[in-house]
């Protein structure tokens, strides 16, 4: 049994910020693997392995937005309109689009410069992981 989402957030917060490790999206594959027991990004078969292979996937077109919906899909995680904790999101949040776990209470996350808690009405799209 995956553990919960406090104590998966609590470790997290204690690893610093470095690319495939504690990005955005490595963030939430690793939950959902945990949850589920596998990687989307290893299933899907394309992975990221420091900050010039992400970035170079995120600047083809469509960005993030694309990449995580084709992972997502393609490891058949169906869109949904409104989560459940542990569910993954695209959010908007501070004018940039990001990978998110739904807590129960935010959207969790994290970039180069810490920790985003934003609220619901930041998701774009939704997936159910449970």
């Amino acid at each position: 049994m995956p553990i919960t989402i406090e104590t998966f957030i609590s470790r997290e917060m204690e690893k610093p910020f470095a690319w495939r490790v504690t990005d955005c999206c490595a963030t939430a594959d690793r939950r959902v693997e945990e949850i589920v027991g596998f990687s989307p990004l290893q299933r899907f078969g394309r992975d990221y392995p420091d900050e010039a292979s992400a970035r170079a996937w995120l600047s083809e077109p469509g960005g993030i937005a694309v990449a995580v919906n084709r992972v997502m899909r393609l490891s058949g995680f169906k869109k949904v309109d409104q989560p459940h904790v542990d569910d993954i999101g695209l959010i908007i949040f501070a004018g940039r689009m990001m990978a998110a776990i739904w807590t129960g209470a935010v959207w969790f996350s994290r970039d180069e410069g810490g920790f985003i808690g934003a609220p619901l009405e930041a998701a774009w799209k939704i997936w159910r992981i449970r």
